[in-house]
């Protein structure tokens, strides 16, 4: 019995040790986190191809021979290496990271042209991860919604009627069925516009049907919307008078854990409106299409965040579709953002949605938060990551004229364009409106401008990544029905106009444009360079130019370096201009391979002396390098000194030398004392010492001190000339002196 309870323990310890072993074996796997290197070869060669890949300490994960390349892996922090590395291989053709690509989310709704704010707060890419949870409700606290509308499917009962005293907060103004679509109007149902959030919205009738409301009314909308349930609350209303009711309210809400989002007022004034003032509230001002504050917007001490609110289109009654202007449209836009932020993260209290918010705005006007934009731009991605560097691609459009009706009995068209710079995966769009705002009450409406030729002057400043980049003009007429798409492009298949700009030569590239005709300093496209001249081919002509403000690359490094064998000398390079990140690689033993080293700073040292070139290559963003140049001395040797003057064996007199054969230099009155000193390095300095106390220290070639100090009670003196290199290497001389007065 204890023999087979022994060999059962036996057993057990063996299997508990196999358990440890293949844990220890796995963690020592998983010790590393590797990325994939793509390779191109002109050929895989059919041989020795594991030992090349291996010599480089890269691991093979598949091959691909139809277009040569190979896939492996490599040590984190090791990928910029091996590619340097296998890069200097004759049979390589390339060597990539392998990146990530993805579908680029591009709703379906038709509207979604006419649509610059959610694009501008990067909701594509925030849509990405997360477009919205039902579970999440807006309260619009407004006019009211038009909920029968067919792009507001988000909507949901529950909200009240404060004007008339019901359950049917039905919109009979258009300002809350407005705010609404912006908000969260359905995406892709191949229908109007496009909302920020997916989420549930609800309507808390509050004004009347001429925009106008009593405190009392909003402060109980607020309260009802916190007891029915509601997350957010977006108020797009206000009042320069504060009022008791309304500030209680929305504590009520905030205490409860609601986000309070509120515009910031349109009266032109450096004071936000109530209620967006108070302390609970998310002070919401707005943007036009050039990122610039409208000059209606307030703005001031209590100003939070800025969202796009010109020009804005959206939802109305009666299932049509309008523009709108005010710091009305910026707040849905910043309750659309905080919907998807608590979407995400439903863990959240309010006070960290509001943080997030702040903390992740992209900051506009003076650094860090100011009066005019308070902390910046809401960014529906929440990524605090500031590209303040990226250059910048300026299209400026001058003018455009109809060649062709393009609508039948519309002879003055009511004309809008798109511009579009596509560059590194990436597509940043504006627009134009040809019209002009018009106010009704507290907000503006948008209303088109009908002429022939439309004098425009204006300049749209566009991101750009990339030093090659697609510009897209796209130009419409707006029509209540389907806009027409005027052709302004020399492509017979494409109306679109598509030019290819090259940043770094400053230059449309002739043979992937379109074409294009000058006039002085104008280009001008138009769809009758696609060889039609029939009536019904929509064409139309546009005047622009295309400049950019990048700054070529710039790399600095000292011409000179000194140290000492077998010392580090920490050497540092630095870019100007060009477009960060940027990689840094050294060429430290004049080799031509730029594999020494990598990053702004590097440690060297030479075990032998004498003079070395090294060379600093960066690269940045745009793929433009630049190659500086320095020489290290090394030196080990003691610079040689003397000093001329006083000479040995001579009498001074006012420093005037008489000869003498003396056994020691005499002097009377002053005298200049002169040091010759020299080094195969630099002479750094010449310190000179009087009786063993520093004098002067000396740094112009022409070491001399004038010694003018009188002496009467002491005759002997020692002068000592102490020279040092660069690297600090030193040597010495001294004389011995008689002095009198």
């Amino acid at each position: 019995m204890k023999k087979k309870l022994l060999v059962i323990i036996i057993i057990a310890v063996l299997l508990f040790s196999a358990i440890i072993v293949t844990k220890l074996i796995f963690l020592k796997e998983e010790e590393f986190e590797y990325h994939e290197v793509i390779v191109g070869f002109k050929e895989i060669p059919t041989s020795l191809l594991s030992s090349l890949i291996n010599k480089y300490e890269g691991i093979i994960l598949e091959e691909n021979e139809k277009i040569d390349t190979v896939l492996v892996k490599v040590k984190k922090g090791k990928e910029q290496t091996f590619i340097d590395k296998i890069m200097e291989e004759p049979q390589v053709e390339y060597a990539e990271l392998n990146g990530c690509v993805h579908a680029f989310y591009v709703p379906d709704d038709p509207k979604w042209d006419k649509q610059w704010g959610p694009e501008r707060i990067r909701c594509p890419d925030s849509w990405e991860i997360e477009t919205g949870k039902k579970s999440v409700k807006i309260a619009i606290v407004d006019t009211g919604i038009d909920y029968t509308h067919e792009d507001l499917g988000n909507y949901v009962s529950g909200g009240y009627d404060f004007v008339n005293d019901d359950n049917d907060p039905m919109d009979d103004n258009g300002h809350g069925t407005h705010c609404a679509g912006i908000a969260a109007a359905t995406i892709d149902n191949q229908r109007g516009v496009a909302g920020v959030a997916q989420v549930s919205i609800m309507g808390e009738k509050v004004l009347d049907r001429w925009g106008s409301g009593g405190f009392s009314d909003v402060a109980d909308g607020i309260v009802h919307a916190v007891d029915s349930g509601t997350d957010i609350i977006s108020m797009s209303l206000g009042s320069s008078t504060p009022s008791s009711a309304i500030e209680d309210a929305c504590t009520y809400a905030w205490d409860r854990g609601v986000i309070l989002v509120g515009a910031s007022g349109n009266d032109y004034d450096n004071s936000v409106s109530y209620p967006a003032r108070y302390t609970t509230v998310i002070a919401v001002g707005a943007l036009d299409q050039s990122d610039e504050r409208t000059s209606w917007s307030n703005y001031g001490e209590d100003l939070e965040l800025i969202a796009p609110g010109d020009i804005i289109m959206s939802t109305v009654p009666g299932g049509d579709y309008e523009f709108y202007s005010g710091t009305s449209m910026a707040c849905p836009h910043v309750a659309g953002v905080a919907a998807l932020a608590l979407s995400r993260h439903p863990e959240y209290t309010n006070q960290e949605i509001r943080d997030l918010l702040v903390d992740t705005a992209d900051d506009l006007g003076s650094p860090g938060w100011d009066e005019e934009y308070g902390y910046g731009r809401v960014d529906a991605t929440f990524d605090d990551e500031v590209v303040v560097t990226r250059p910048a691609l300026n299209v400026d459009v001058h003018k455009l004229t109809r060649i062709d009706p393009l609508d039948p009995g519309d002879d003055e068209p009511e004309w809008y364009y798109k511009i579009s710079v596509e560059s590194g995966g990436t597509s940043e769009s504006e627009y134009n409106y040809n019209g002009k705002n018009e106010k009704i009450l507290f907000w503006w409406r948008f209303v088109w401008i009908s002429e022939y030729t439309w004098n425009v002057d204006k300049i749209h400043v566009l991101n750009v990544s990339e030093p090659v980049v697609t510009v897209k003009i796209k130009l419409m007429e707006h029509d209540p029905i389907l806009d027409d798409i005027a052709d302004i492009s020399s492509d017979a298949a494409r109306k679109v106009a598509q030019f290819k700009y090259d940043l770094k030569n400053n230059r449309l590239i002739e043979d992937e444009s379109d074409r294009i005709e000058e006039d002085g300093k104008w280009y001008i496209t138009n769809g009758e360079f696609d060889g039609s001249t029939n009536i019904d081919e929509n064409d139309a002509k546009l005047w622009f130019n295309i400049s950019d403000n990048y700054n070529l690359l710039r790399v600095e490094l000292e011409e000179k370096y000194f140290g000492r064998k077998n010392k580090e000398i920490s050497i540092n390079g630095s870019v100007l201009n060009g477009l960060p990140p940027y990689n840094y690689s050294w060429d430290m033993d004049n080799d031509g391979r730029y594999d020494d080293g990598y990053g702004k700073t590097i440690k060297w040292s030479w075990g032998t002396p004498g003079n070395y070139i090294i060379r600093l290559k960066v690269v940045d963003s745009f793929n433009q390098s630049e190659v500086k140049q320095a020489t290290v001395y090394i030196d080990d040797s003691s610079p040689k000194v003397e000093i001329t003057k006083p000479m040995e064996n001579s009498l001074y007199i006012s420093n005037r030398r008489t000869p003498l054969s003396l056994l020691r230099t005499w002097i009377i009155g002053l005298i200049d004392v002169e040091v010759d000193a020299e080094d195969n390095v630099d002479v750094d300095r010449v310190e000179l010492y009087i009786d063993n106390e520093l004098k002067a220290t000396l740094t112009n070639e022409s070491y001399s001190w004038r010694w003018d100090e009188k002496t009467p009670l002491r005759f002997r003196h020692e002068i000592k000339a102490v020279a040092y290199d660069t690297v600090g290497n030193n040597a010495s001389d001294e004389v011995i002196v008689w002095k009198f007065f």
